[in-house]
């Protein structure tokens, strides 16, 4: 299964989705399933009429709310189970932190090395290109809950000199950053997956369990394939959702 999904930046339209998604569920658990007019909400937020358009026209797509003329803005009644939702590309921790967990990283190693054929295809570039790879295991209260592996080409950096500890904190400012690009959109892969020797020791899980993993490639504005990334994730900590139009021919 494959999709299409944008990257969240840190705007004043997404500070406001973030506040508004927060008080759509406390409306929610109140019963209360009409939104003020986008006056008012301006108001309480301090901000403009039109970034509220702008995350209320956000929020409808993502399904959360409708607009109905005359009516106003109506909280659609299956938005409290909309939770980790996978329509949005975001790190790993904030994932296990909207499943209710204090996420944490334990164990973060790099090197350089070759790309494998699937890599260079996945990446667009020749054989045996040059790549950073970066692994990472994620912990929900203290268990492991998910592994992640990034892959960025050599040649997509301007300056190699970064900090190690650069890597501990989130990889799409890091990418961003080195590789002077902006990351936009990324198509996912949903592979059901297995617990092998490896991984068995990162998760403490029996071999041949089964896992989720997504395959993601990130890309540019421009629509430059930039990084490659597999995710690995325990149920038991990440479940995700996902909000479809129903589209069908009769």
């Amino acid at each position: 299964m494959q999709g299409v999904r944008k990257v969240r930046k840190s705007t004043a339209v997404l500070d406001t989705l973030e506040i508004m998604r927060g008080y759509i569920t406390s409306m929610v658990e109140k019963d209360n399933f009409r939104l003020p007019s986008e006056e008012d909400l301006a108001a309480q937020l301090g901000i403009s009429r039109l970034t509220v358009r702008e995350a209320l026209t956000v929020l409808e797509r993502e399904g959360l709310i409708a607009r109905f003329q005359g009516r106003g803005t109506i909280i659609n009644q299956f938005a409290e189970h909309l939770v980790t939702r996978l329509d949005f590309a975001r790190e790993i921790g904030k994932f296990i932190a909207e499943a209710g967990y204090i996420s944490s990283v334990d164990e973060v190693t790099q090197n350089w090395r070759l790309s494998t054929n699937e890599e260079s295809q996945k990446l667009c570039l020749q054989e045996n290109a040059e790549l950073l790879v970066v692994e990472k295991r994620f912990l929900a209260d203290g268990n492991p809950a998910a592994f992640c592996i990034d892959r960025i080409p050599r040649k997509l950096f301007r300056q190699l000199d970064f900090a190690e500890e650069e890597l501990h904190q989130a990889i799409f400012p890091f990418v961003e950053k080195h590789c002077h690009c902006r990351l936009t959109h990324d198509v996912i892969e949903l592979i059901p997956s297995i617990v092998d020797e490896k991984m068995s020791l990162l998760f403490n899980l029996k071999v041949g369990t089964a896992m989720l993993r997504i395959d993601t490639v990130e890309y540019s504005a421009e629509g430059q394939p930039i990084m490659y990334n597999t995710e690995f994730y325990v149920d038991q900590f990440c479940r995700f959702t996902l909000c479809r139009s129903v589209a069908y021919i009769d």
